[in-house]
């Protein structure tokens, strides 16, 4: 139980996450794609090094009524935040290996680069979590008690915050998290948009109906597991970043 002097602590710990996510999501949109993803041209999964940063190739696996012409959108996607509005509009899957439905659809990604953009984030969620009763140690024996990254530390406090925020409303958020389309299941080594939307709903049935201010870390550590689970890669979590707001205003709508 959270004493009531933690209570401001834990607000700041929120509002500068938050500010944090809001202010570093056009960075990690903006980053930008190498000029390999040409119509025609198939690729291996590789990982290539040389004088720019480490790349590897992402698929995506469009569903089959989609049309060549948005398919071919994937040739001229050049950043993060184009490939979020491309899998926002096509409900296209990122995926991590080549198939023969998606090798034709591939993007050579800057992977340091997106690492390197999300680090700010790393950071501040971790600060939450220290306010939330968290020592470094604790979050080290998470990530290796669950399989996680540092990375998946994102993600889990976006939906964190959320969840929180709406407790004081209603303990109902399946309407919240599970919005036709935009929470389709999302398998091992897959990616779809509002993903976070989804992990909300994983976290959300972890966590039970205990209250924010009742949190445990036990039960924290148990809802991290929802979040490594789903495997996004730095990959997925940029797209989670860039796309958070855009997924919560069109899972709260009627």
């Amino acid at each position: 139980m959270h004493s009531d002097n933690e209570e401001p602590i834990n607000a700041m710990a929120k509002n500068r996450f938050l500010s944090a996510l809001d202010s570093n999501k056009n960075k990690v949109g903006s980053v930008v794609f190498g000029k390999d993803n040409k119509k025609g041209k198939s690729s291996n999964n590789y990982s290539r090094i040389g004088q720019e940063a480490l790349h590897e190739p992402i698929y995506l696996e469009f569903p089959t009524e989609t049309n060549y012409e948005t398919r071919d959108l994937v040739y001229t996607t050049t950043s993060i935040q184009e490939l979020s509005d491309l899998v926002s509009y096509s409900n296209a899957i990122v995926q991590y290996e080549p198939t023969p439905t998606n090798s034709d659809y591939f993007i050579d990604v800057p992977v340091e680069n997106v690492i390197s953009s999300l680090n700010p984030l790393v950071e501040e969620a971790k600060q939450y979590l220290y306010a939330k009763g968290f020592t470094n140690q604790d979050v080290q024996n998470m990530l290796v008690q669950e399989g996680g990254t540092e990375l998946d530390l994102i993600p889990f406090v976006m939906s964190l915050t959320q969840v929180e925020a709406n407790q004081s409303v209603s303990f109902n958020y399946s309407s919240f998290f599970v919005n036709s389309a935009s929470a389709r299941k999302i398998e091992a080594n897959d990616y779809v948009a509002c993903a976070a939307i989804a992990i909300g709903a994983d976290i959300l049935w972890a966590l039970s109906t205990s209250s924010a201010s009742t949190w445990s870390i036990p039960l924290m550590t148990r809802a991290f597991g929802a979040v490594a689970k789903r495997v996004l890669g730095p990959i997925g979590v940029a797209i989670a970043v860039v796309s958070f707001g855009t997924c919560l205003a069109a899972a709260t709508q009627d």
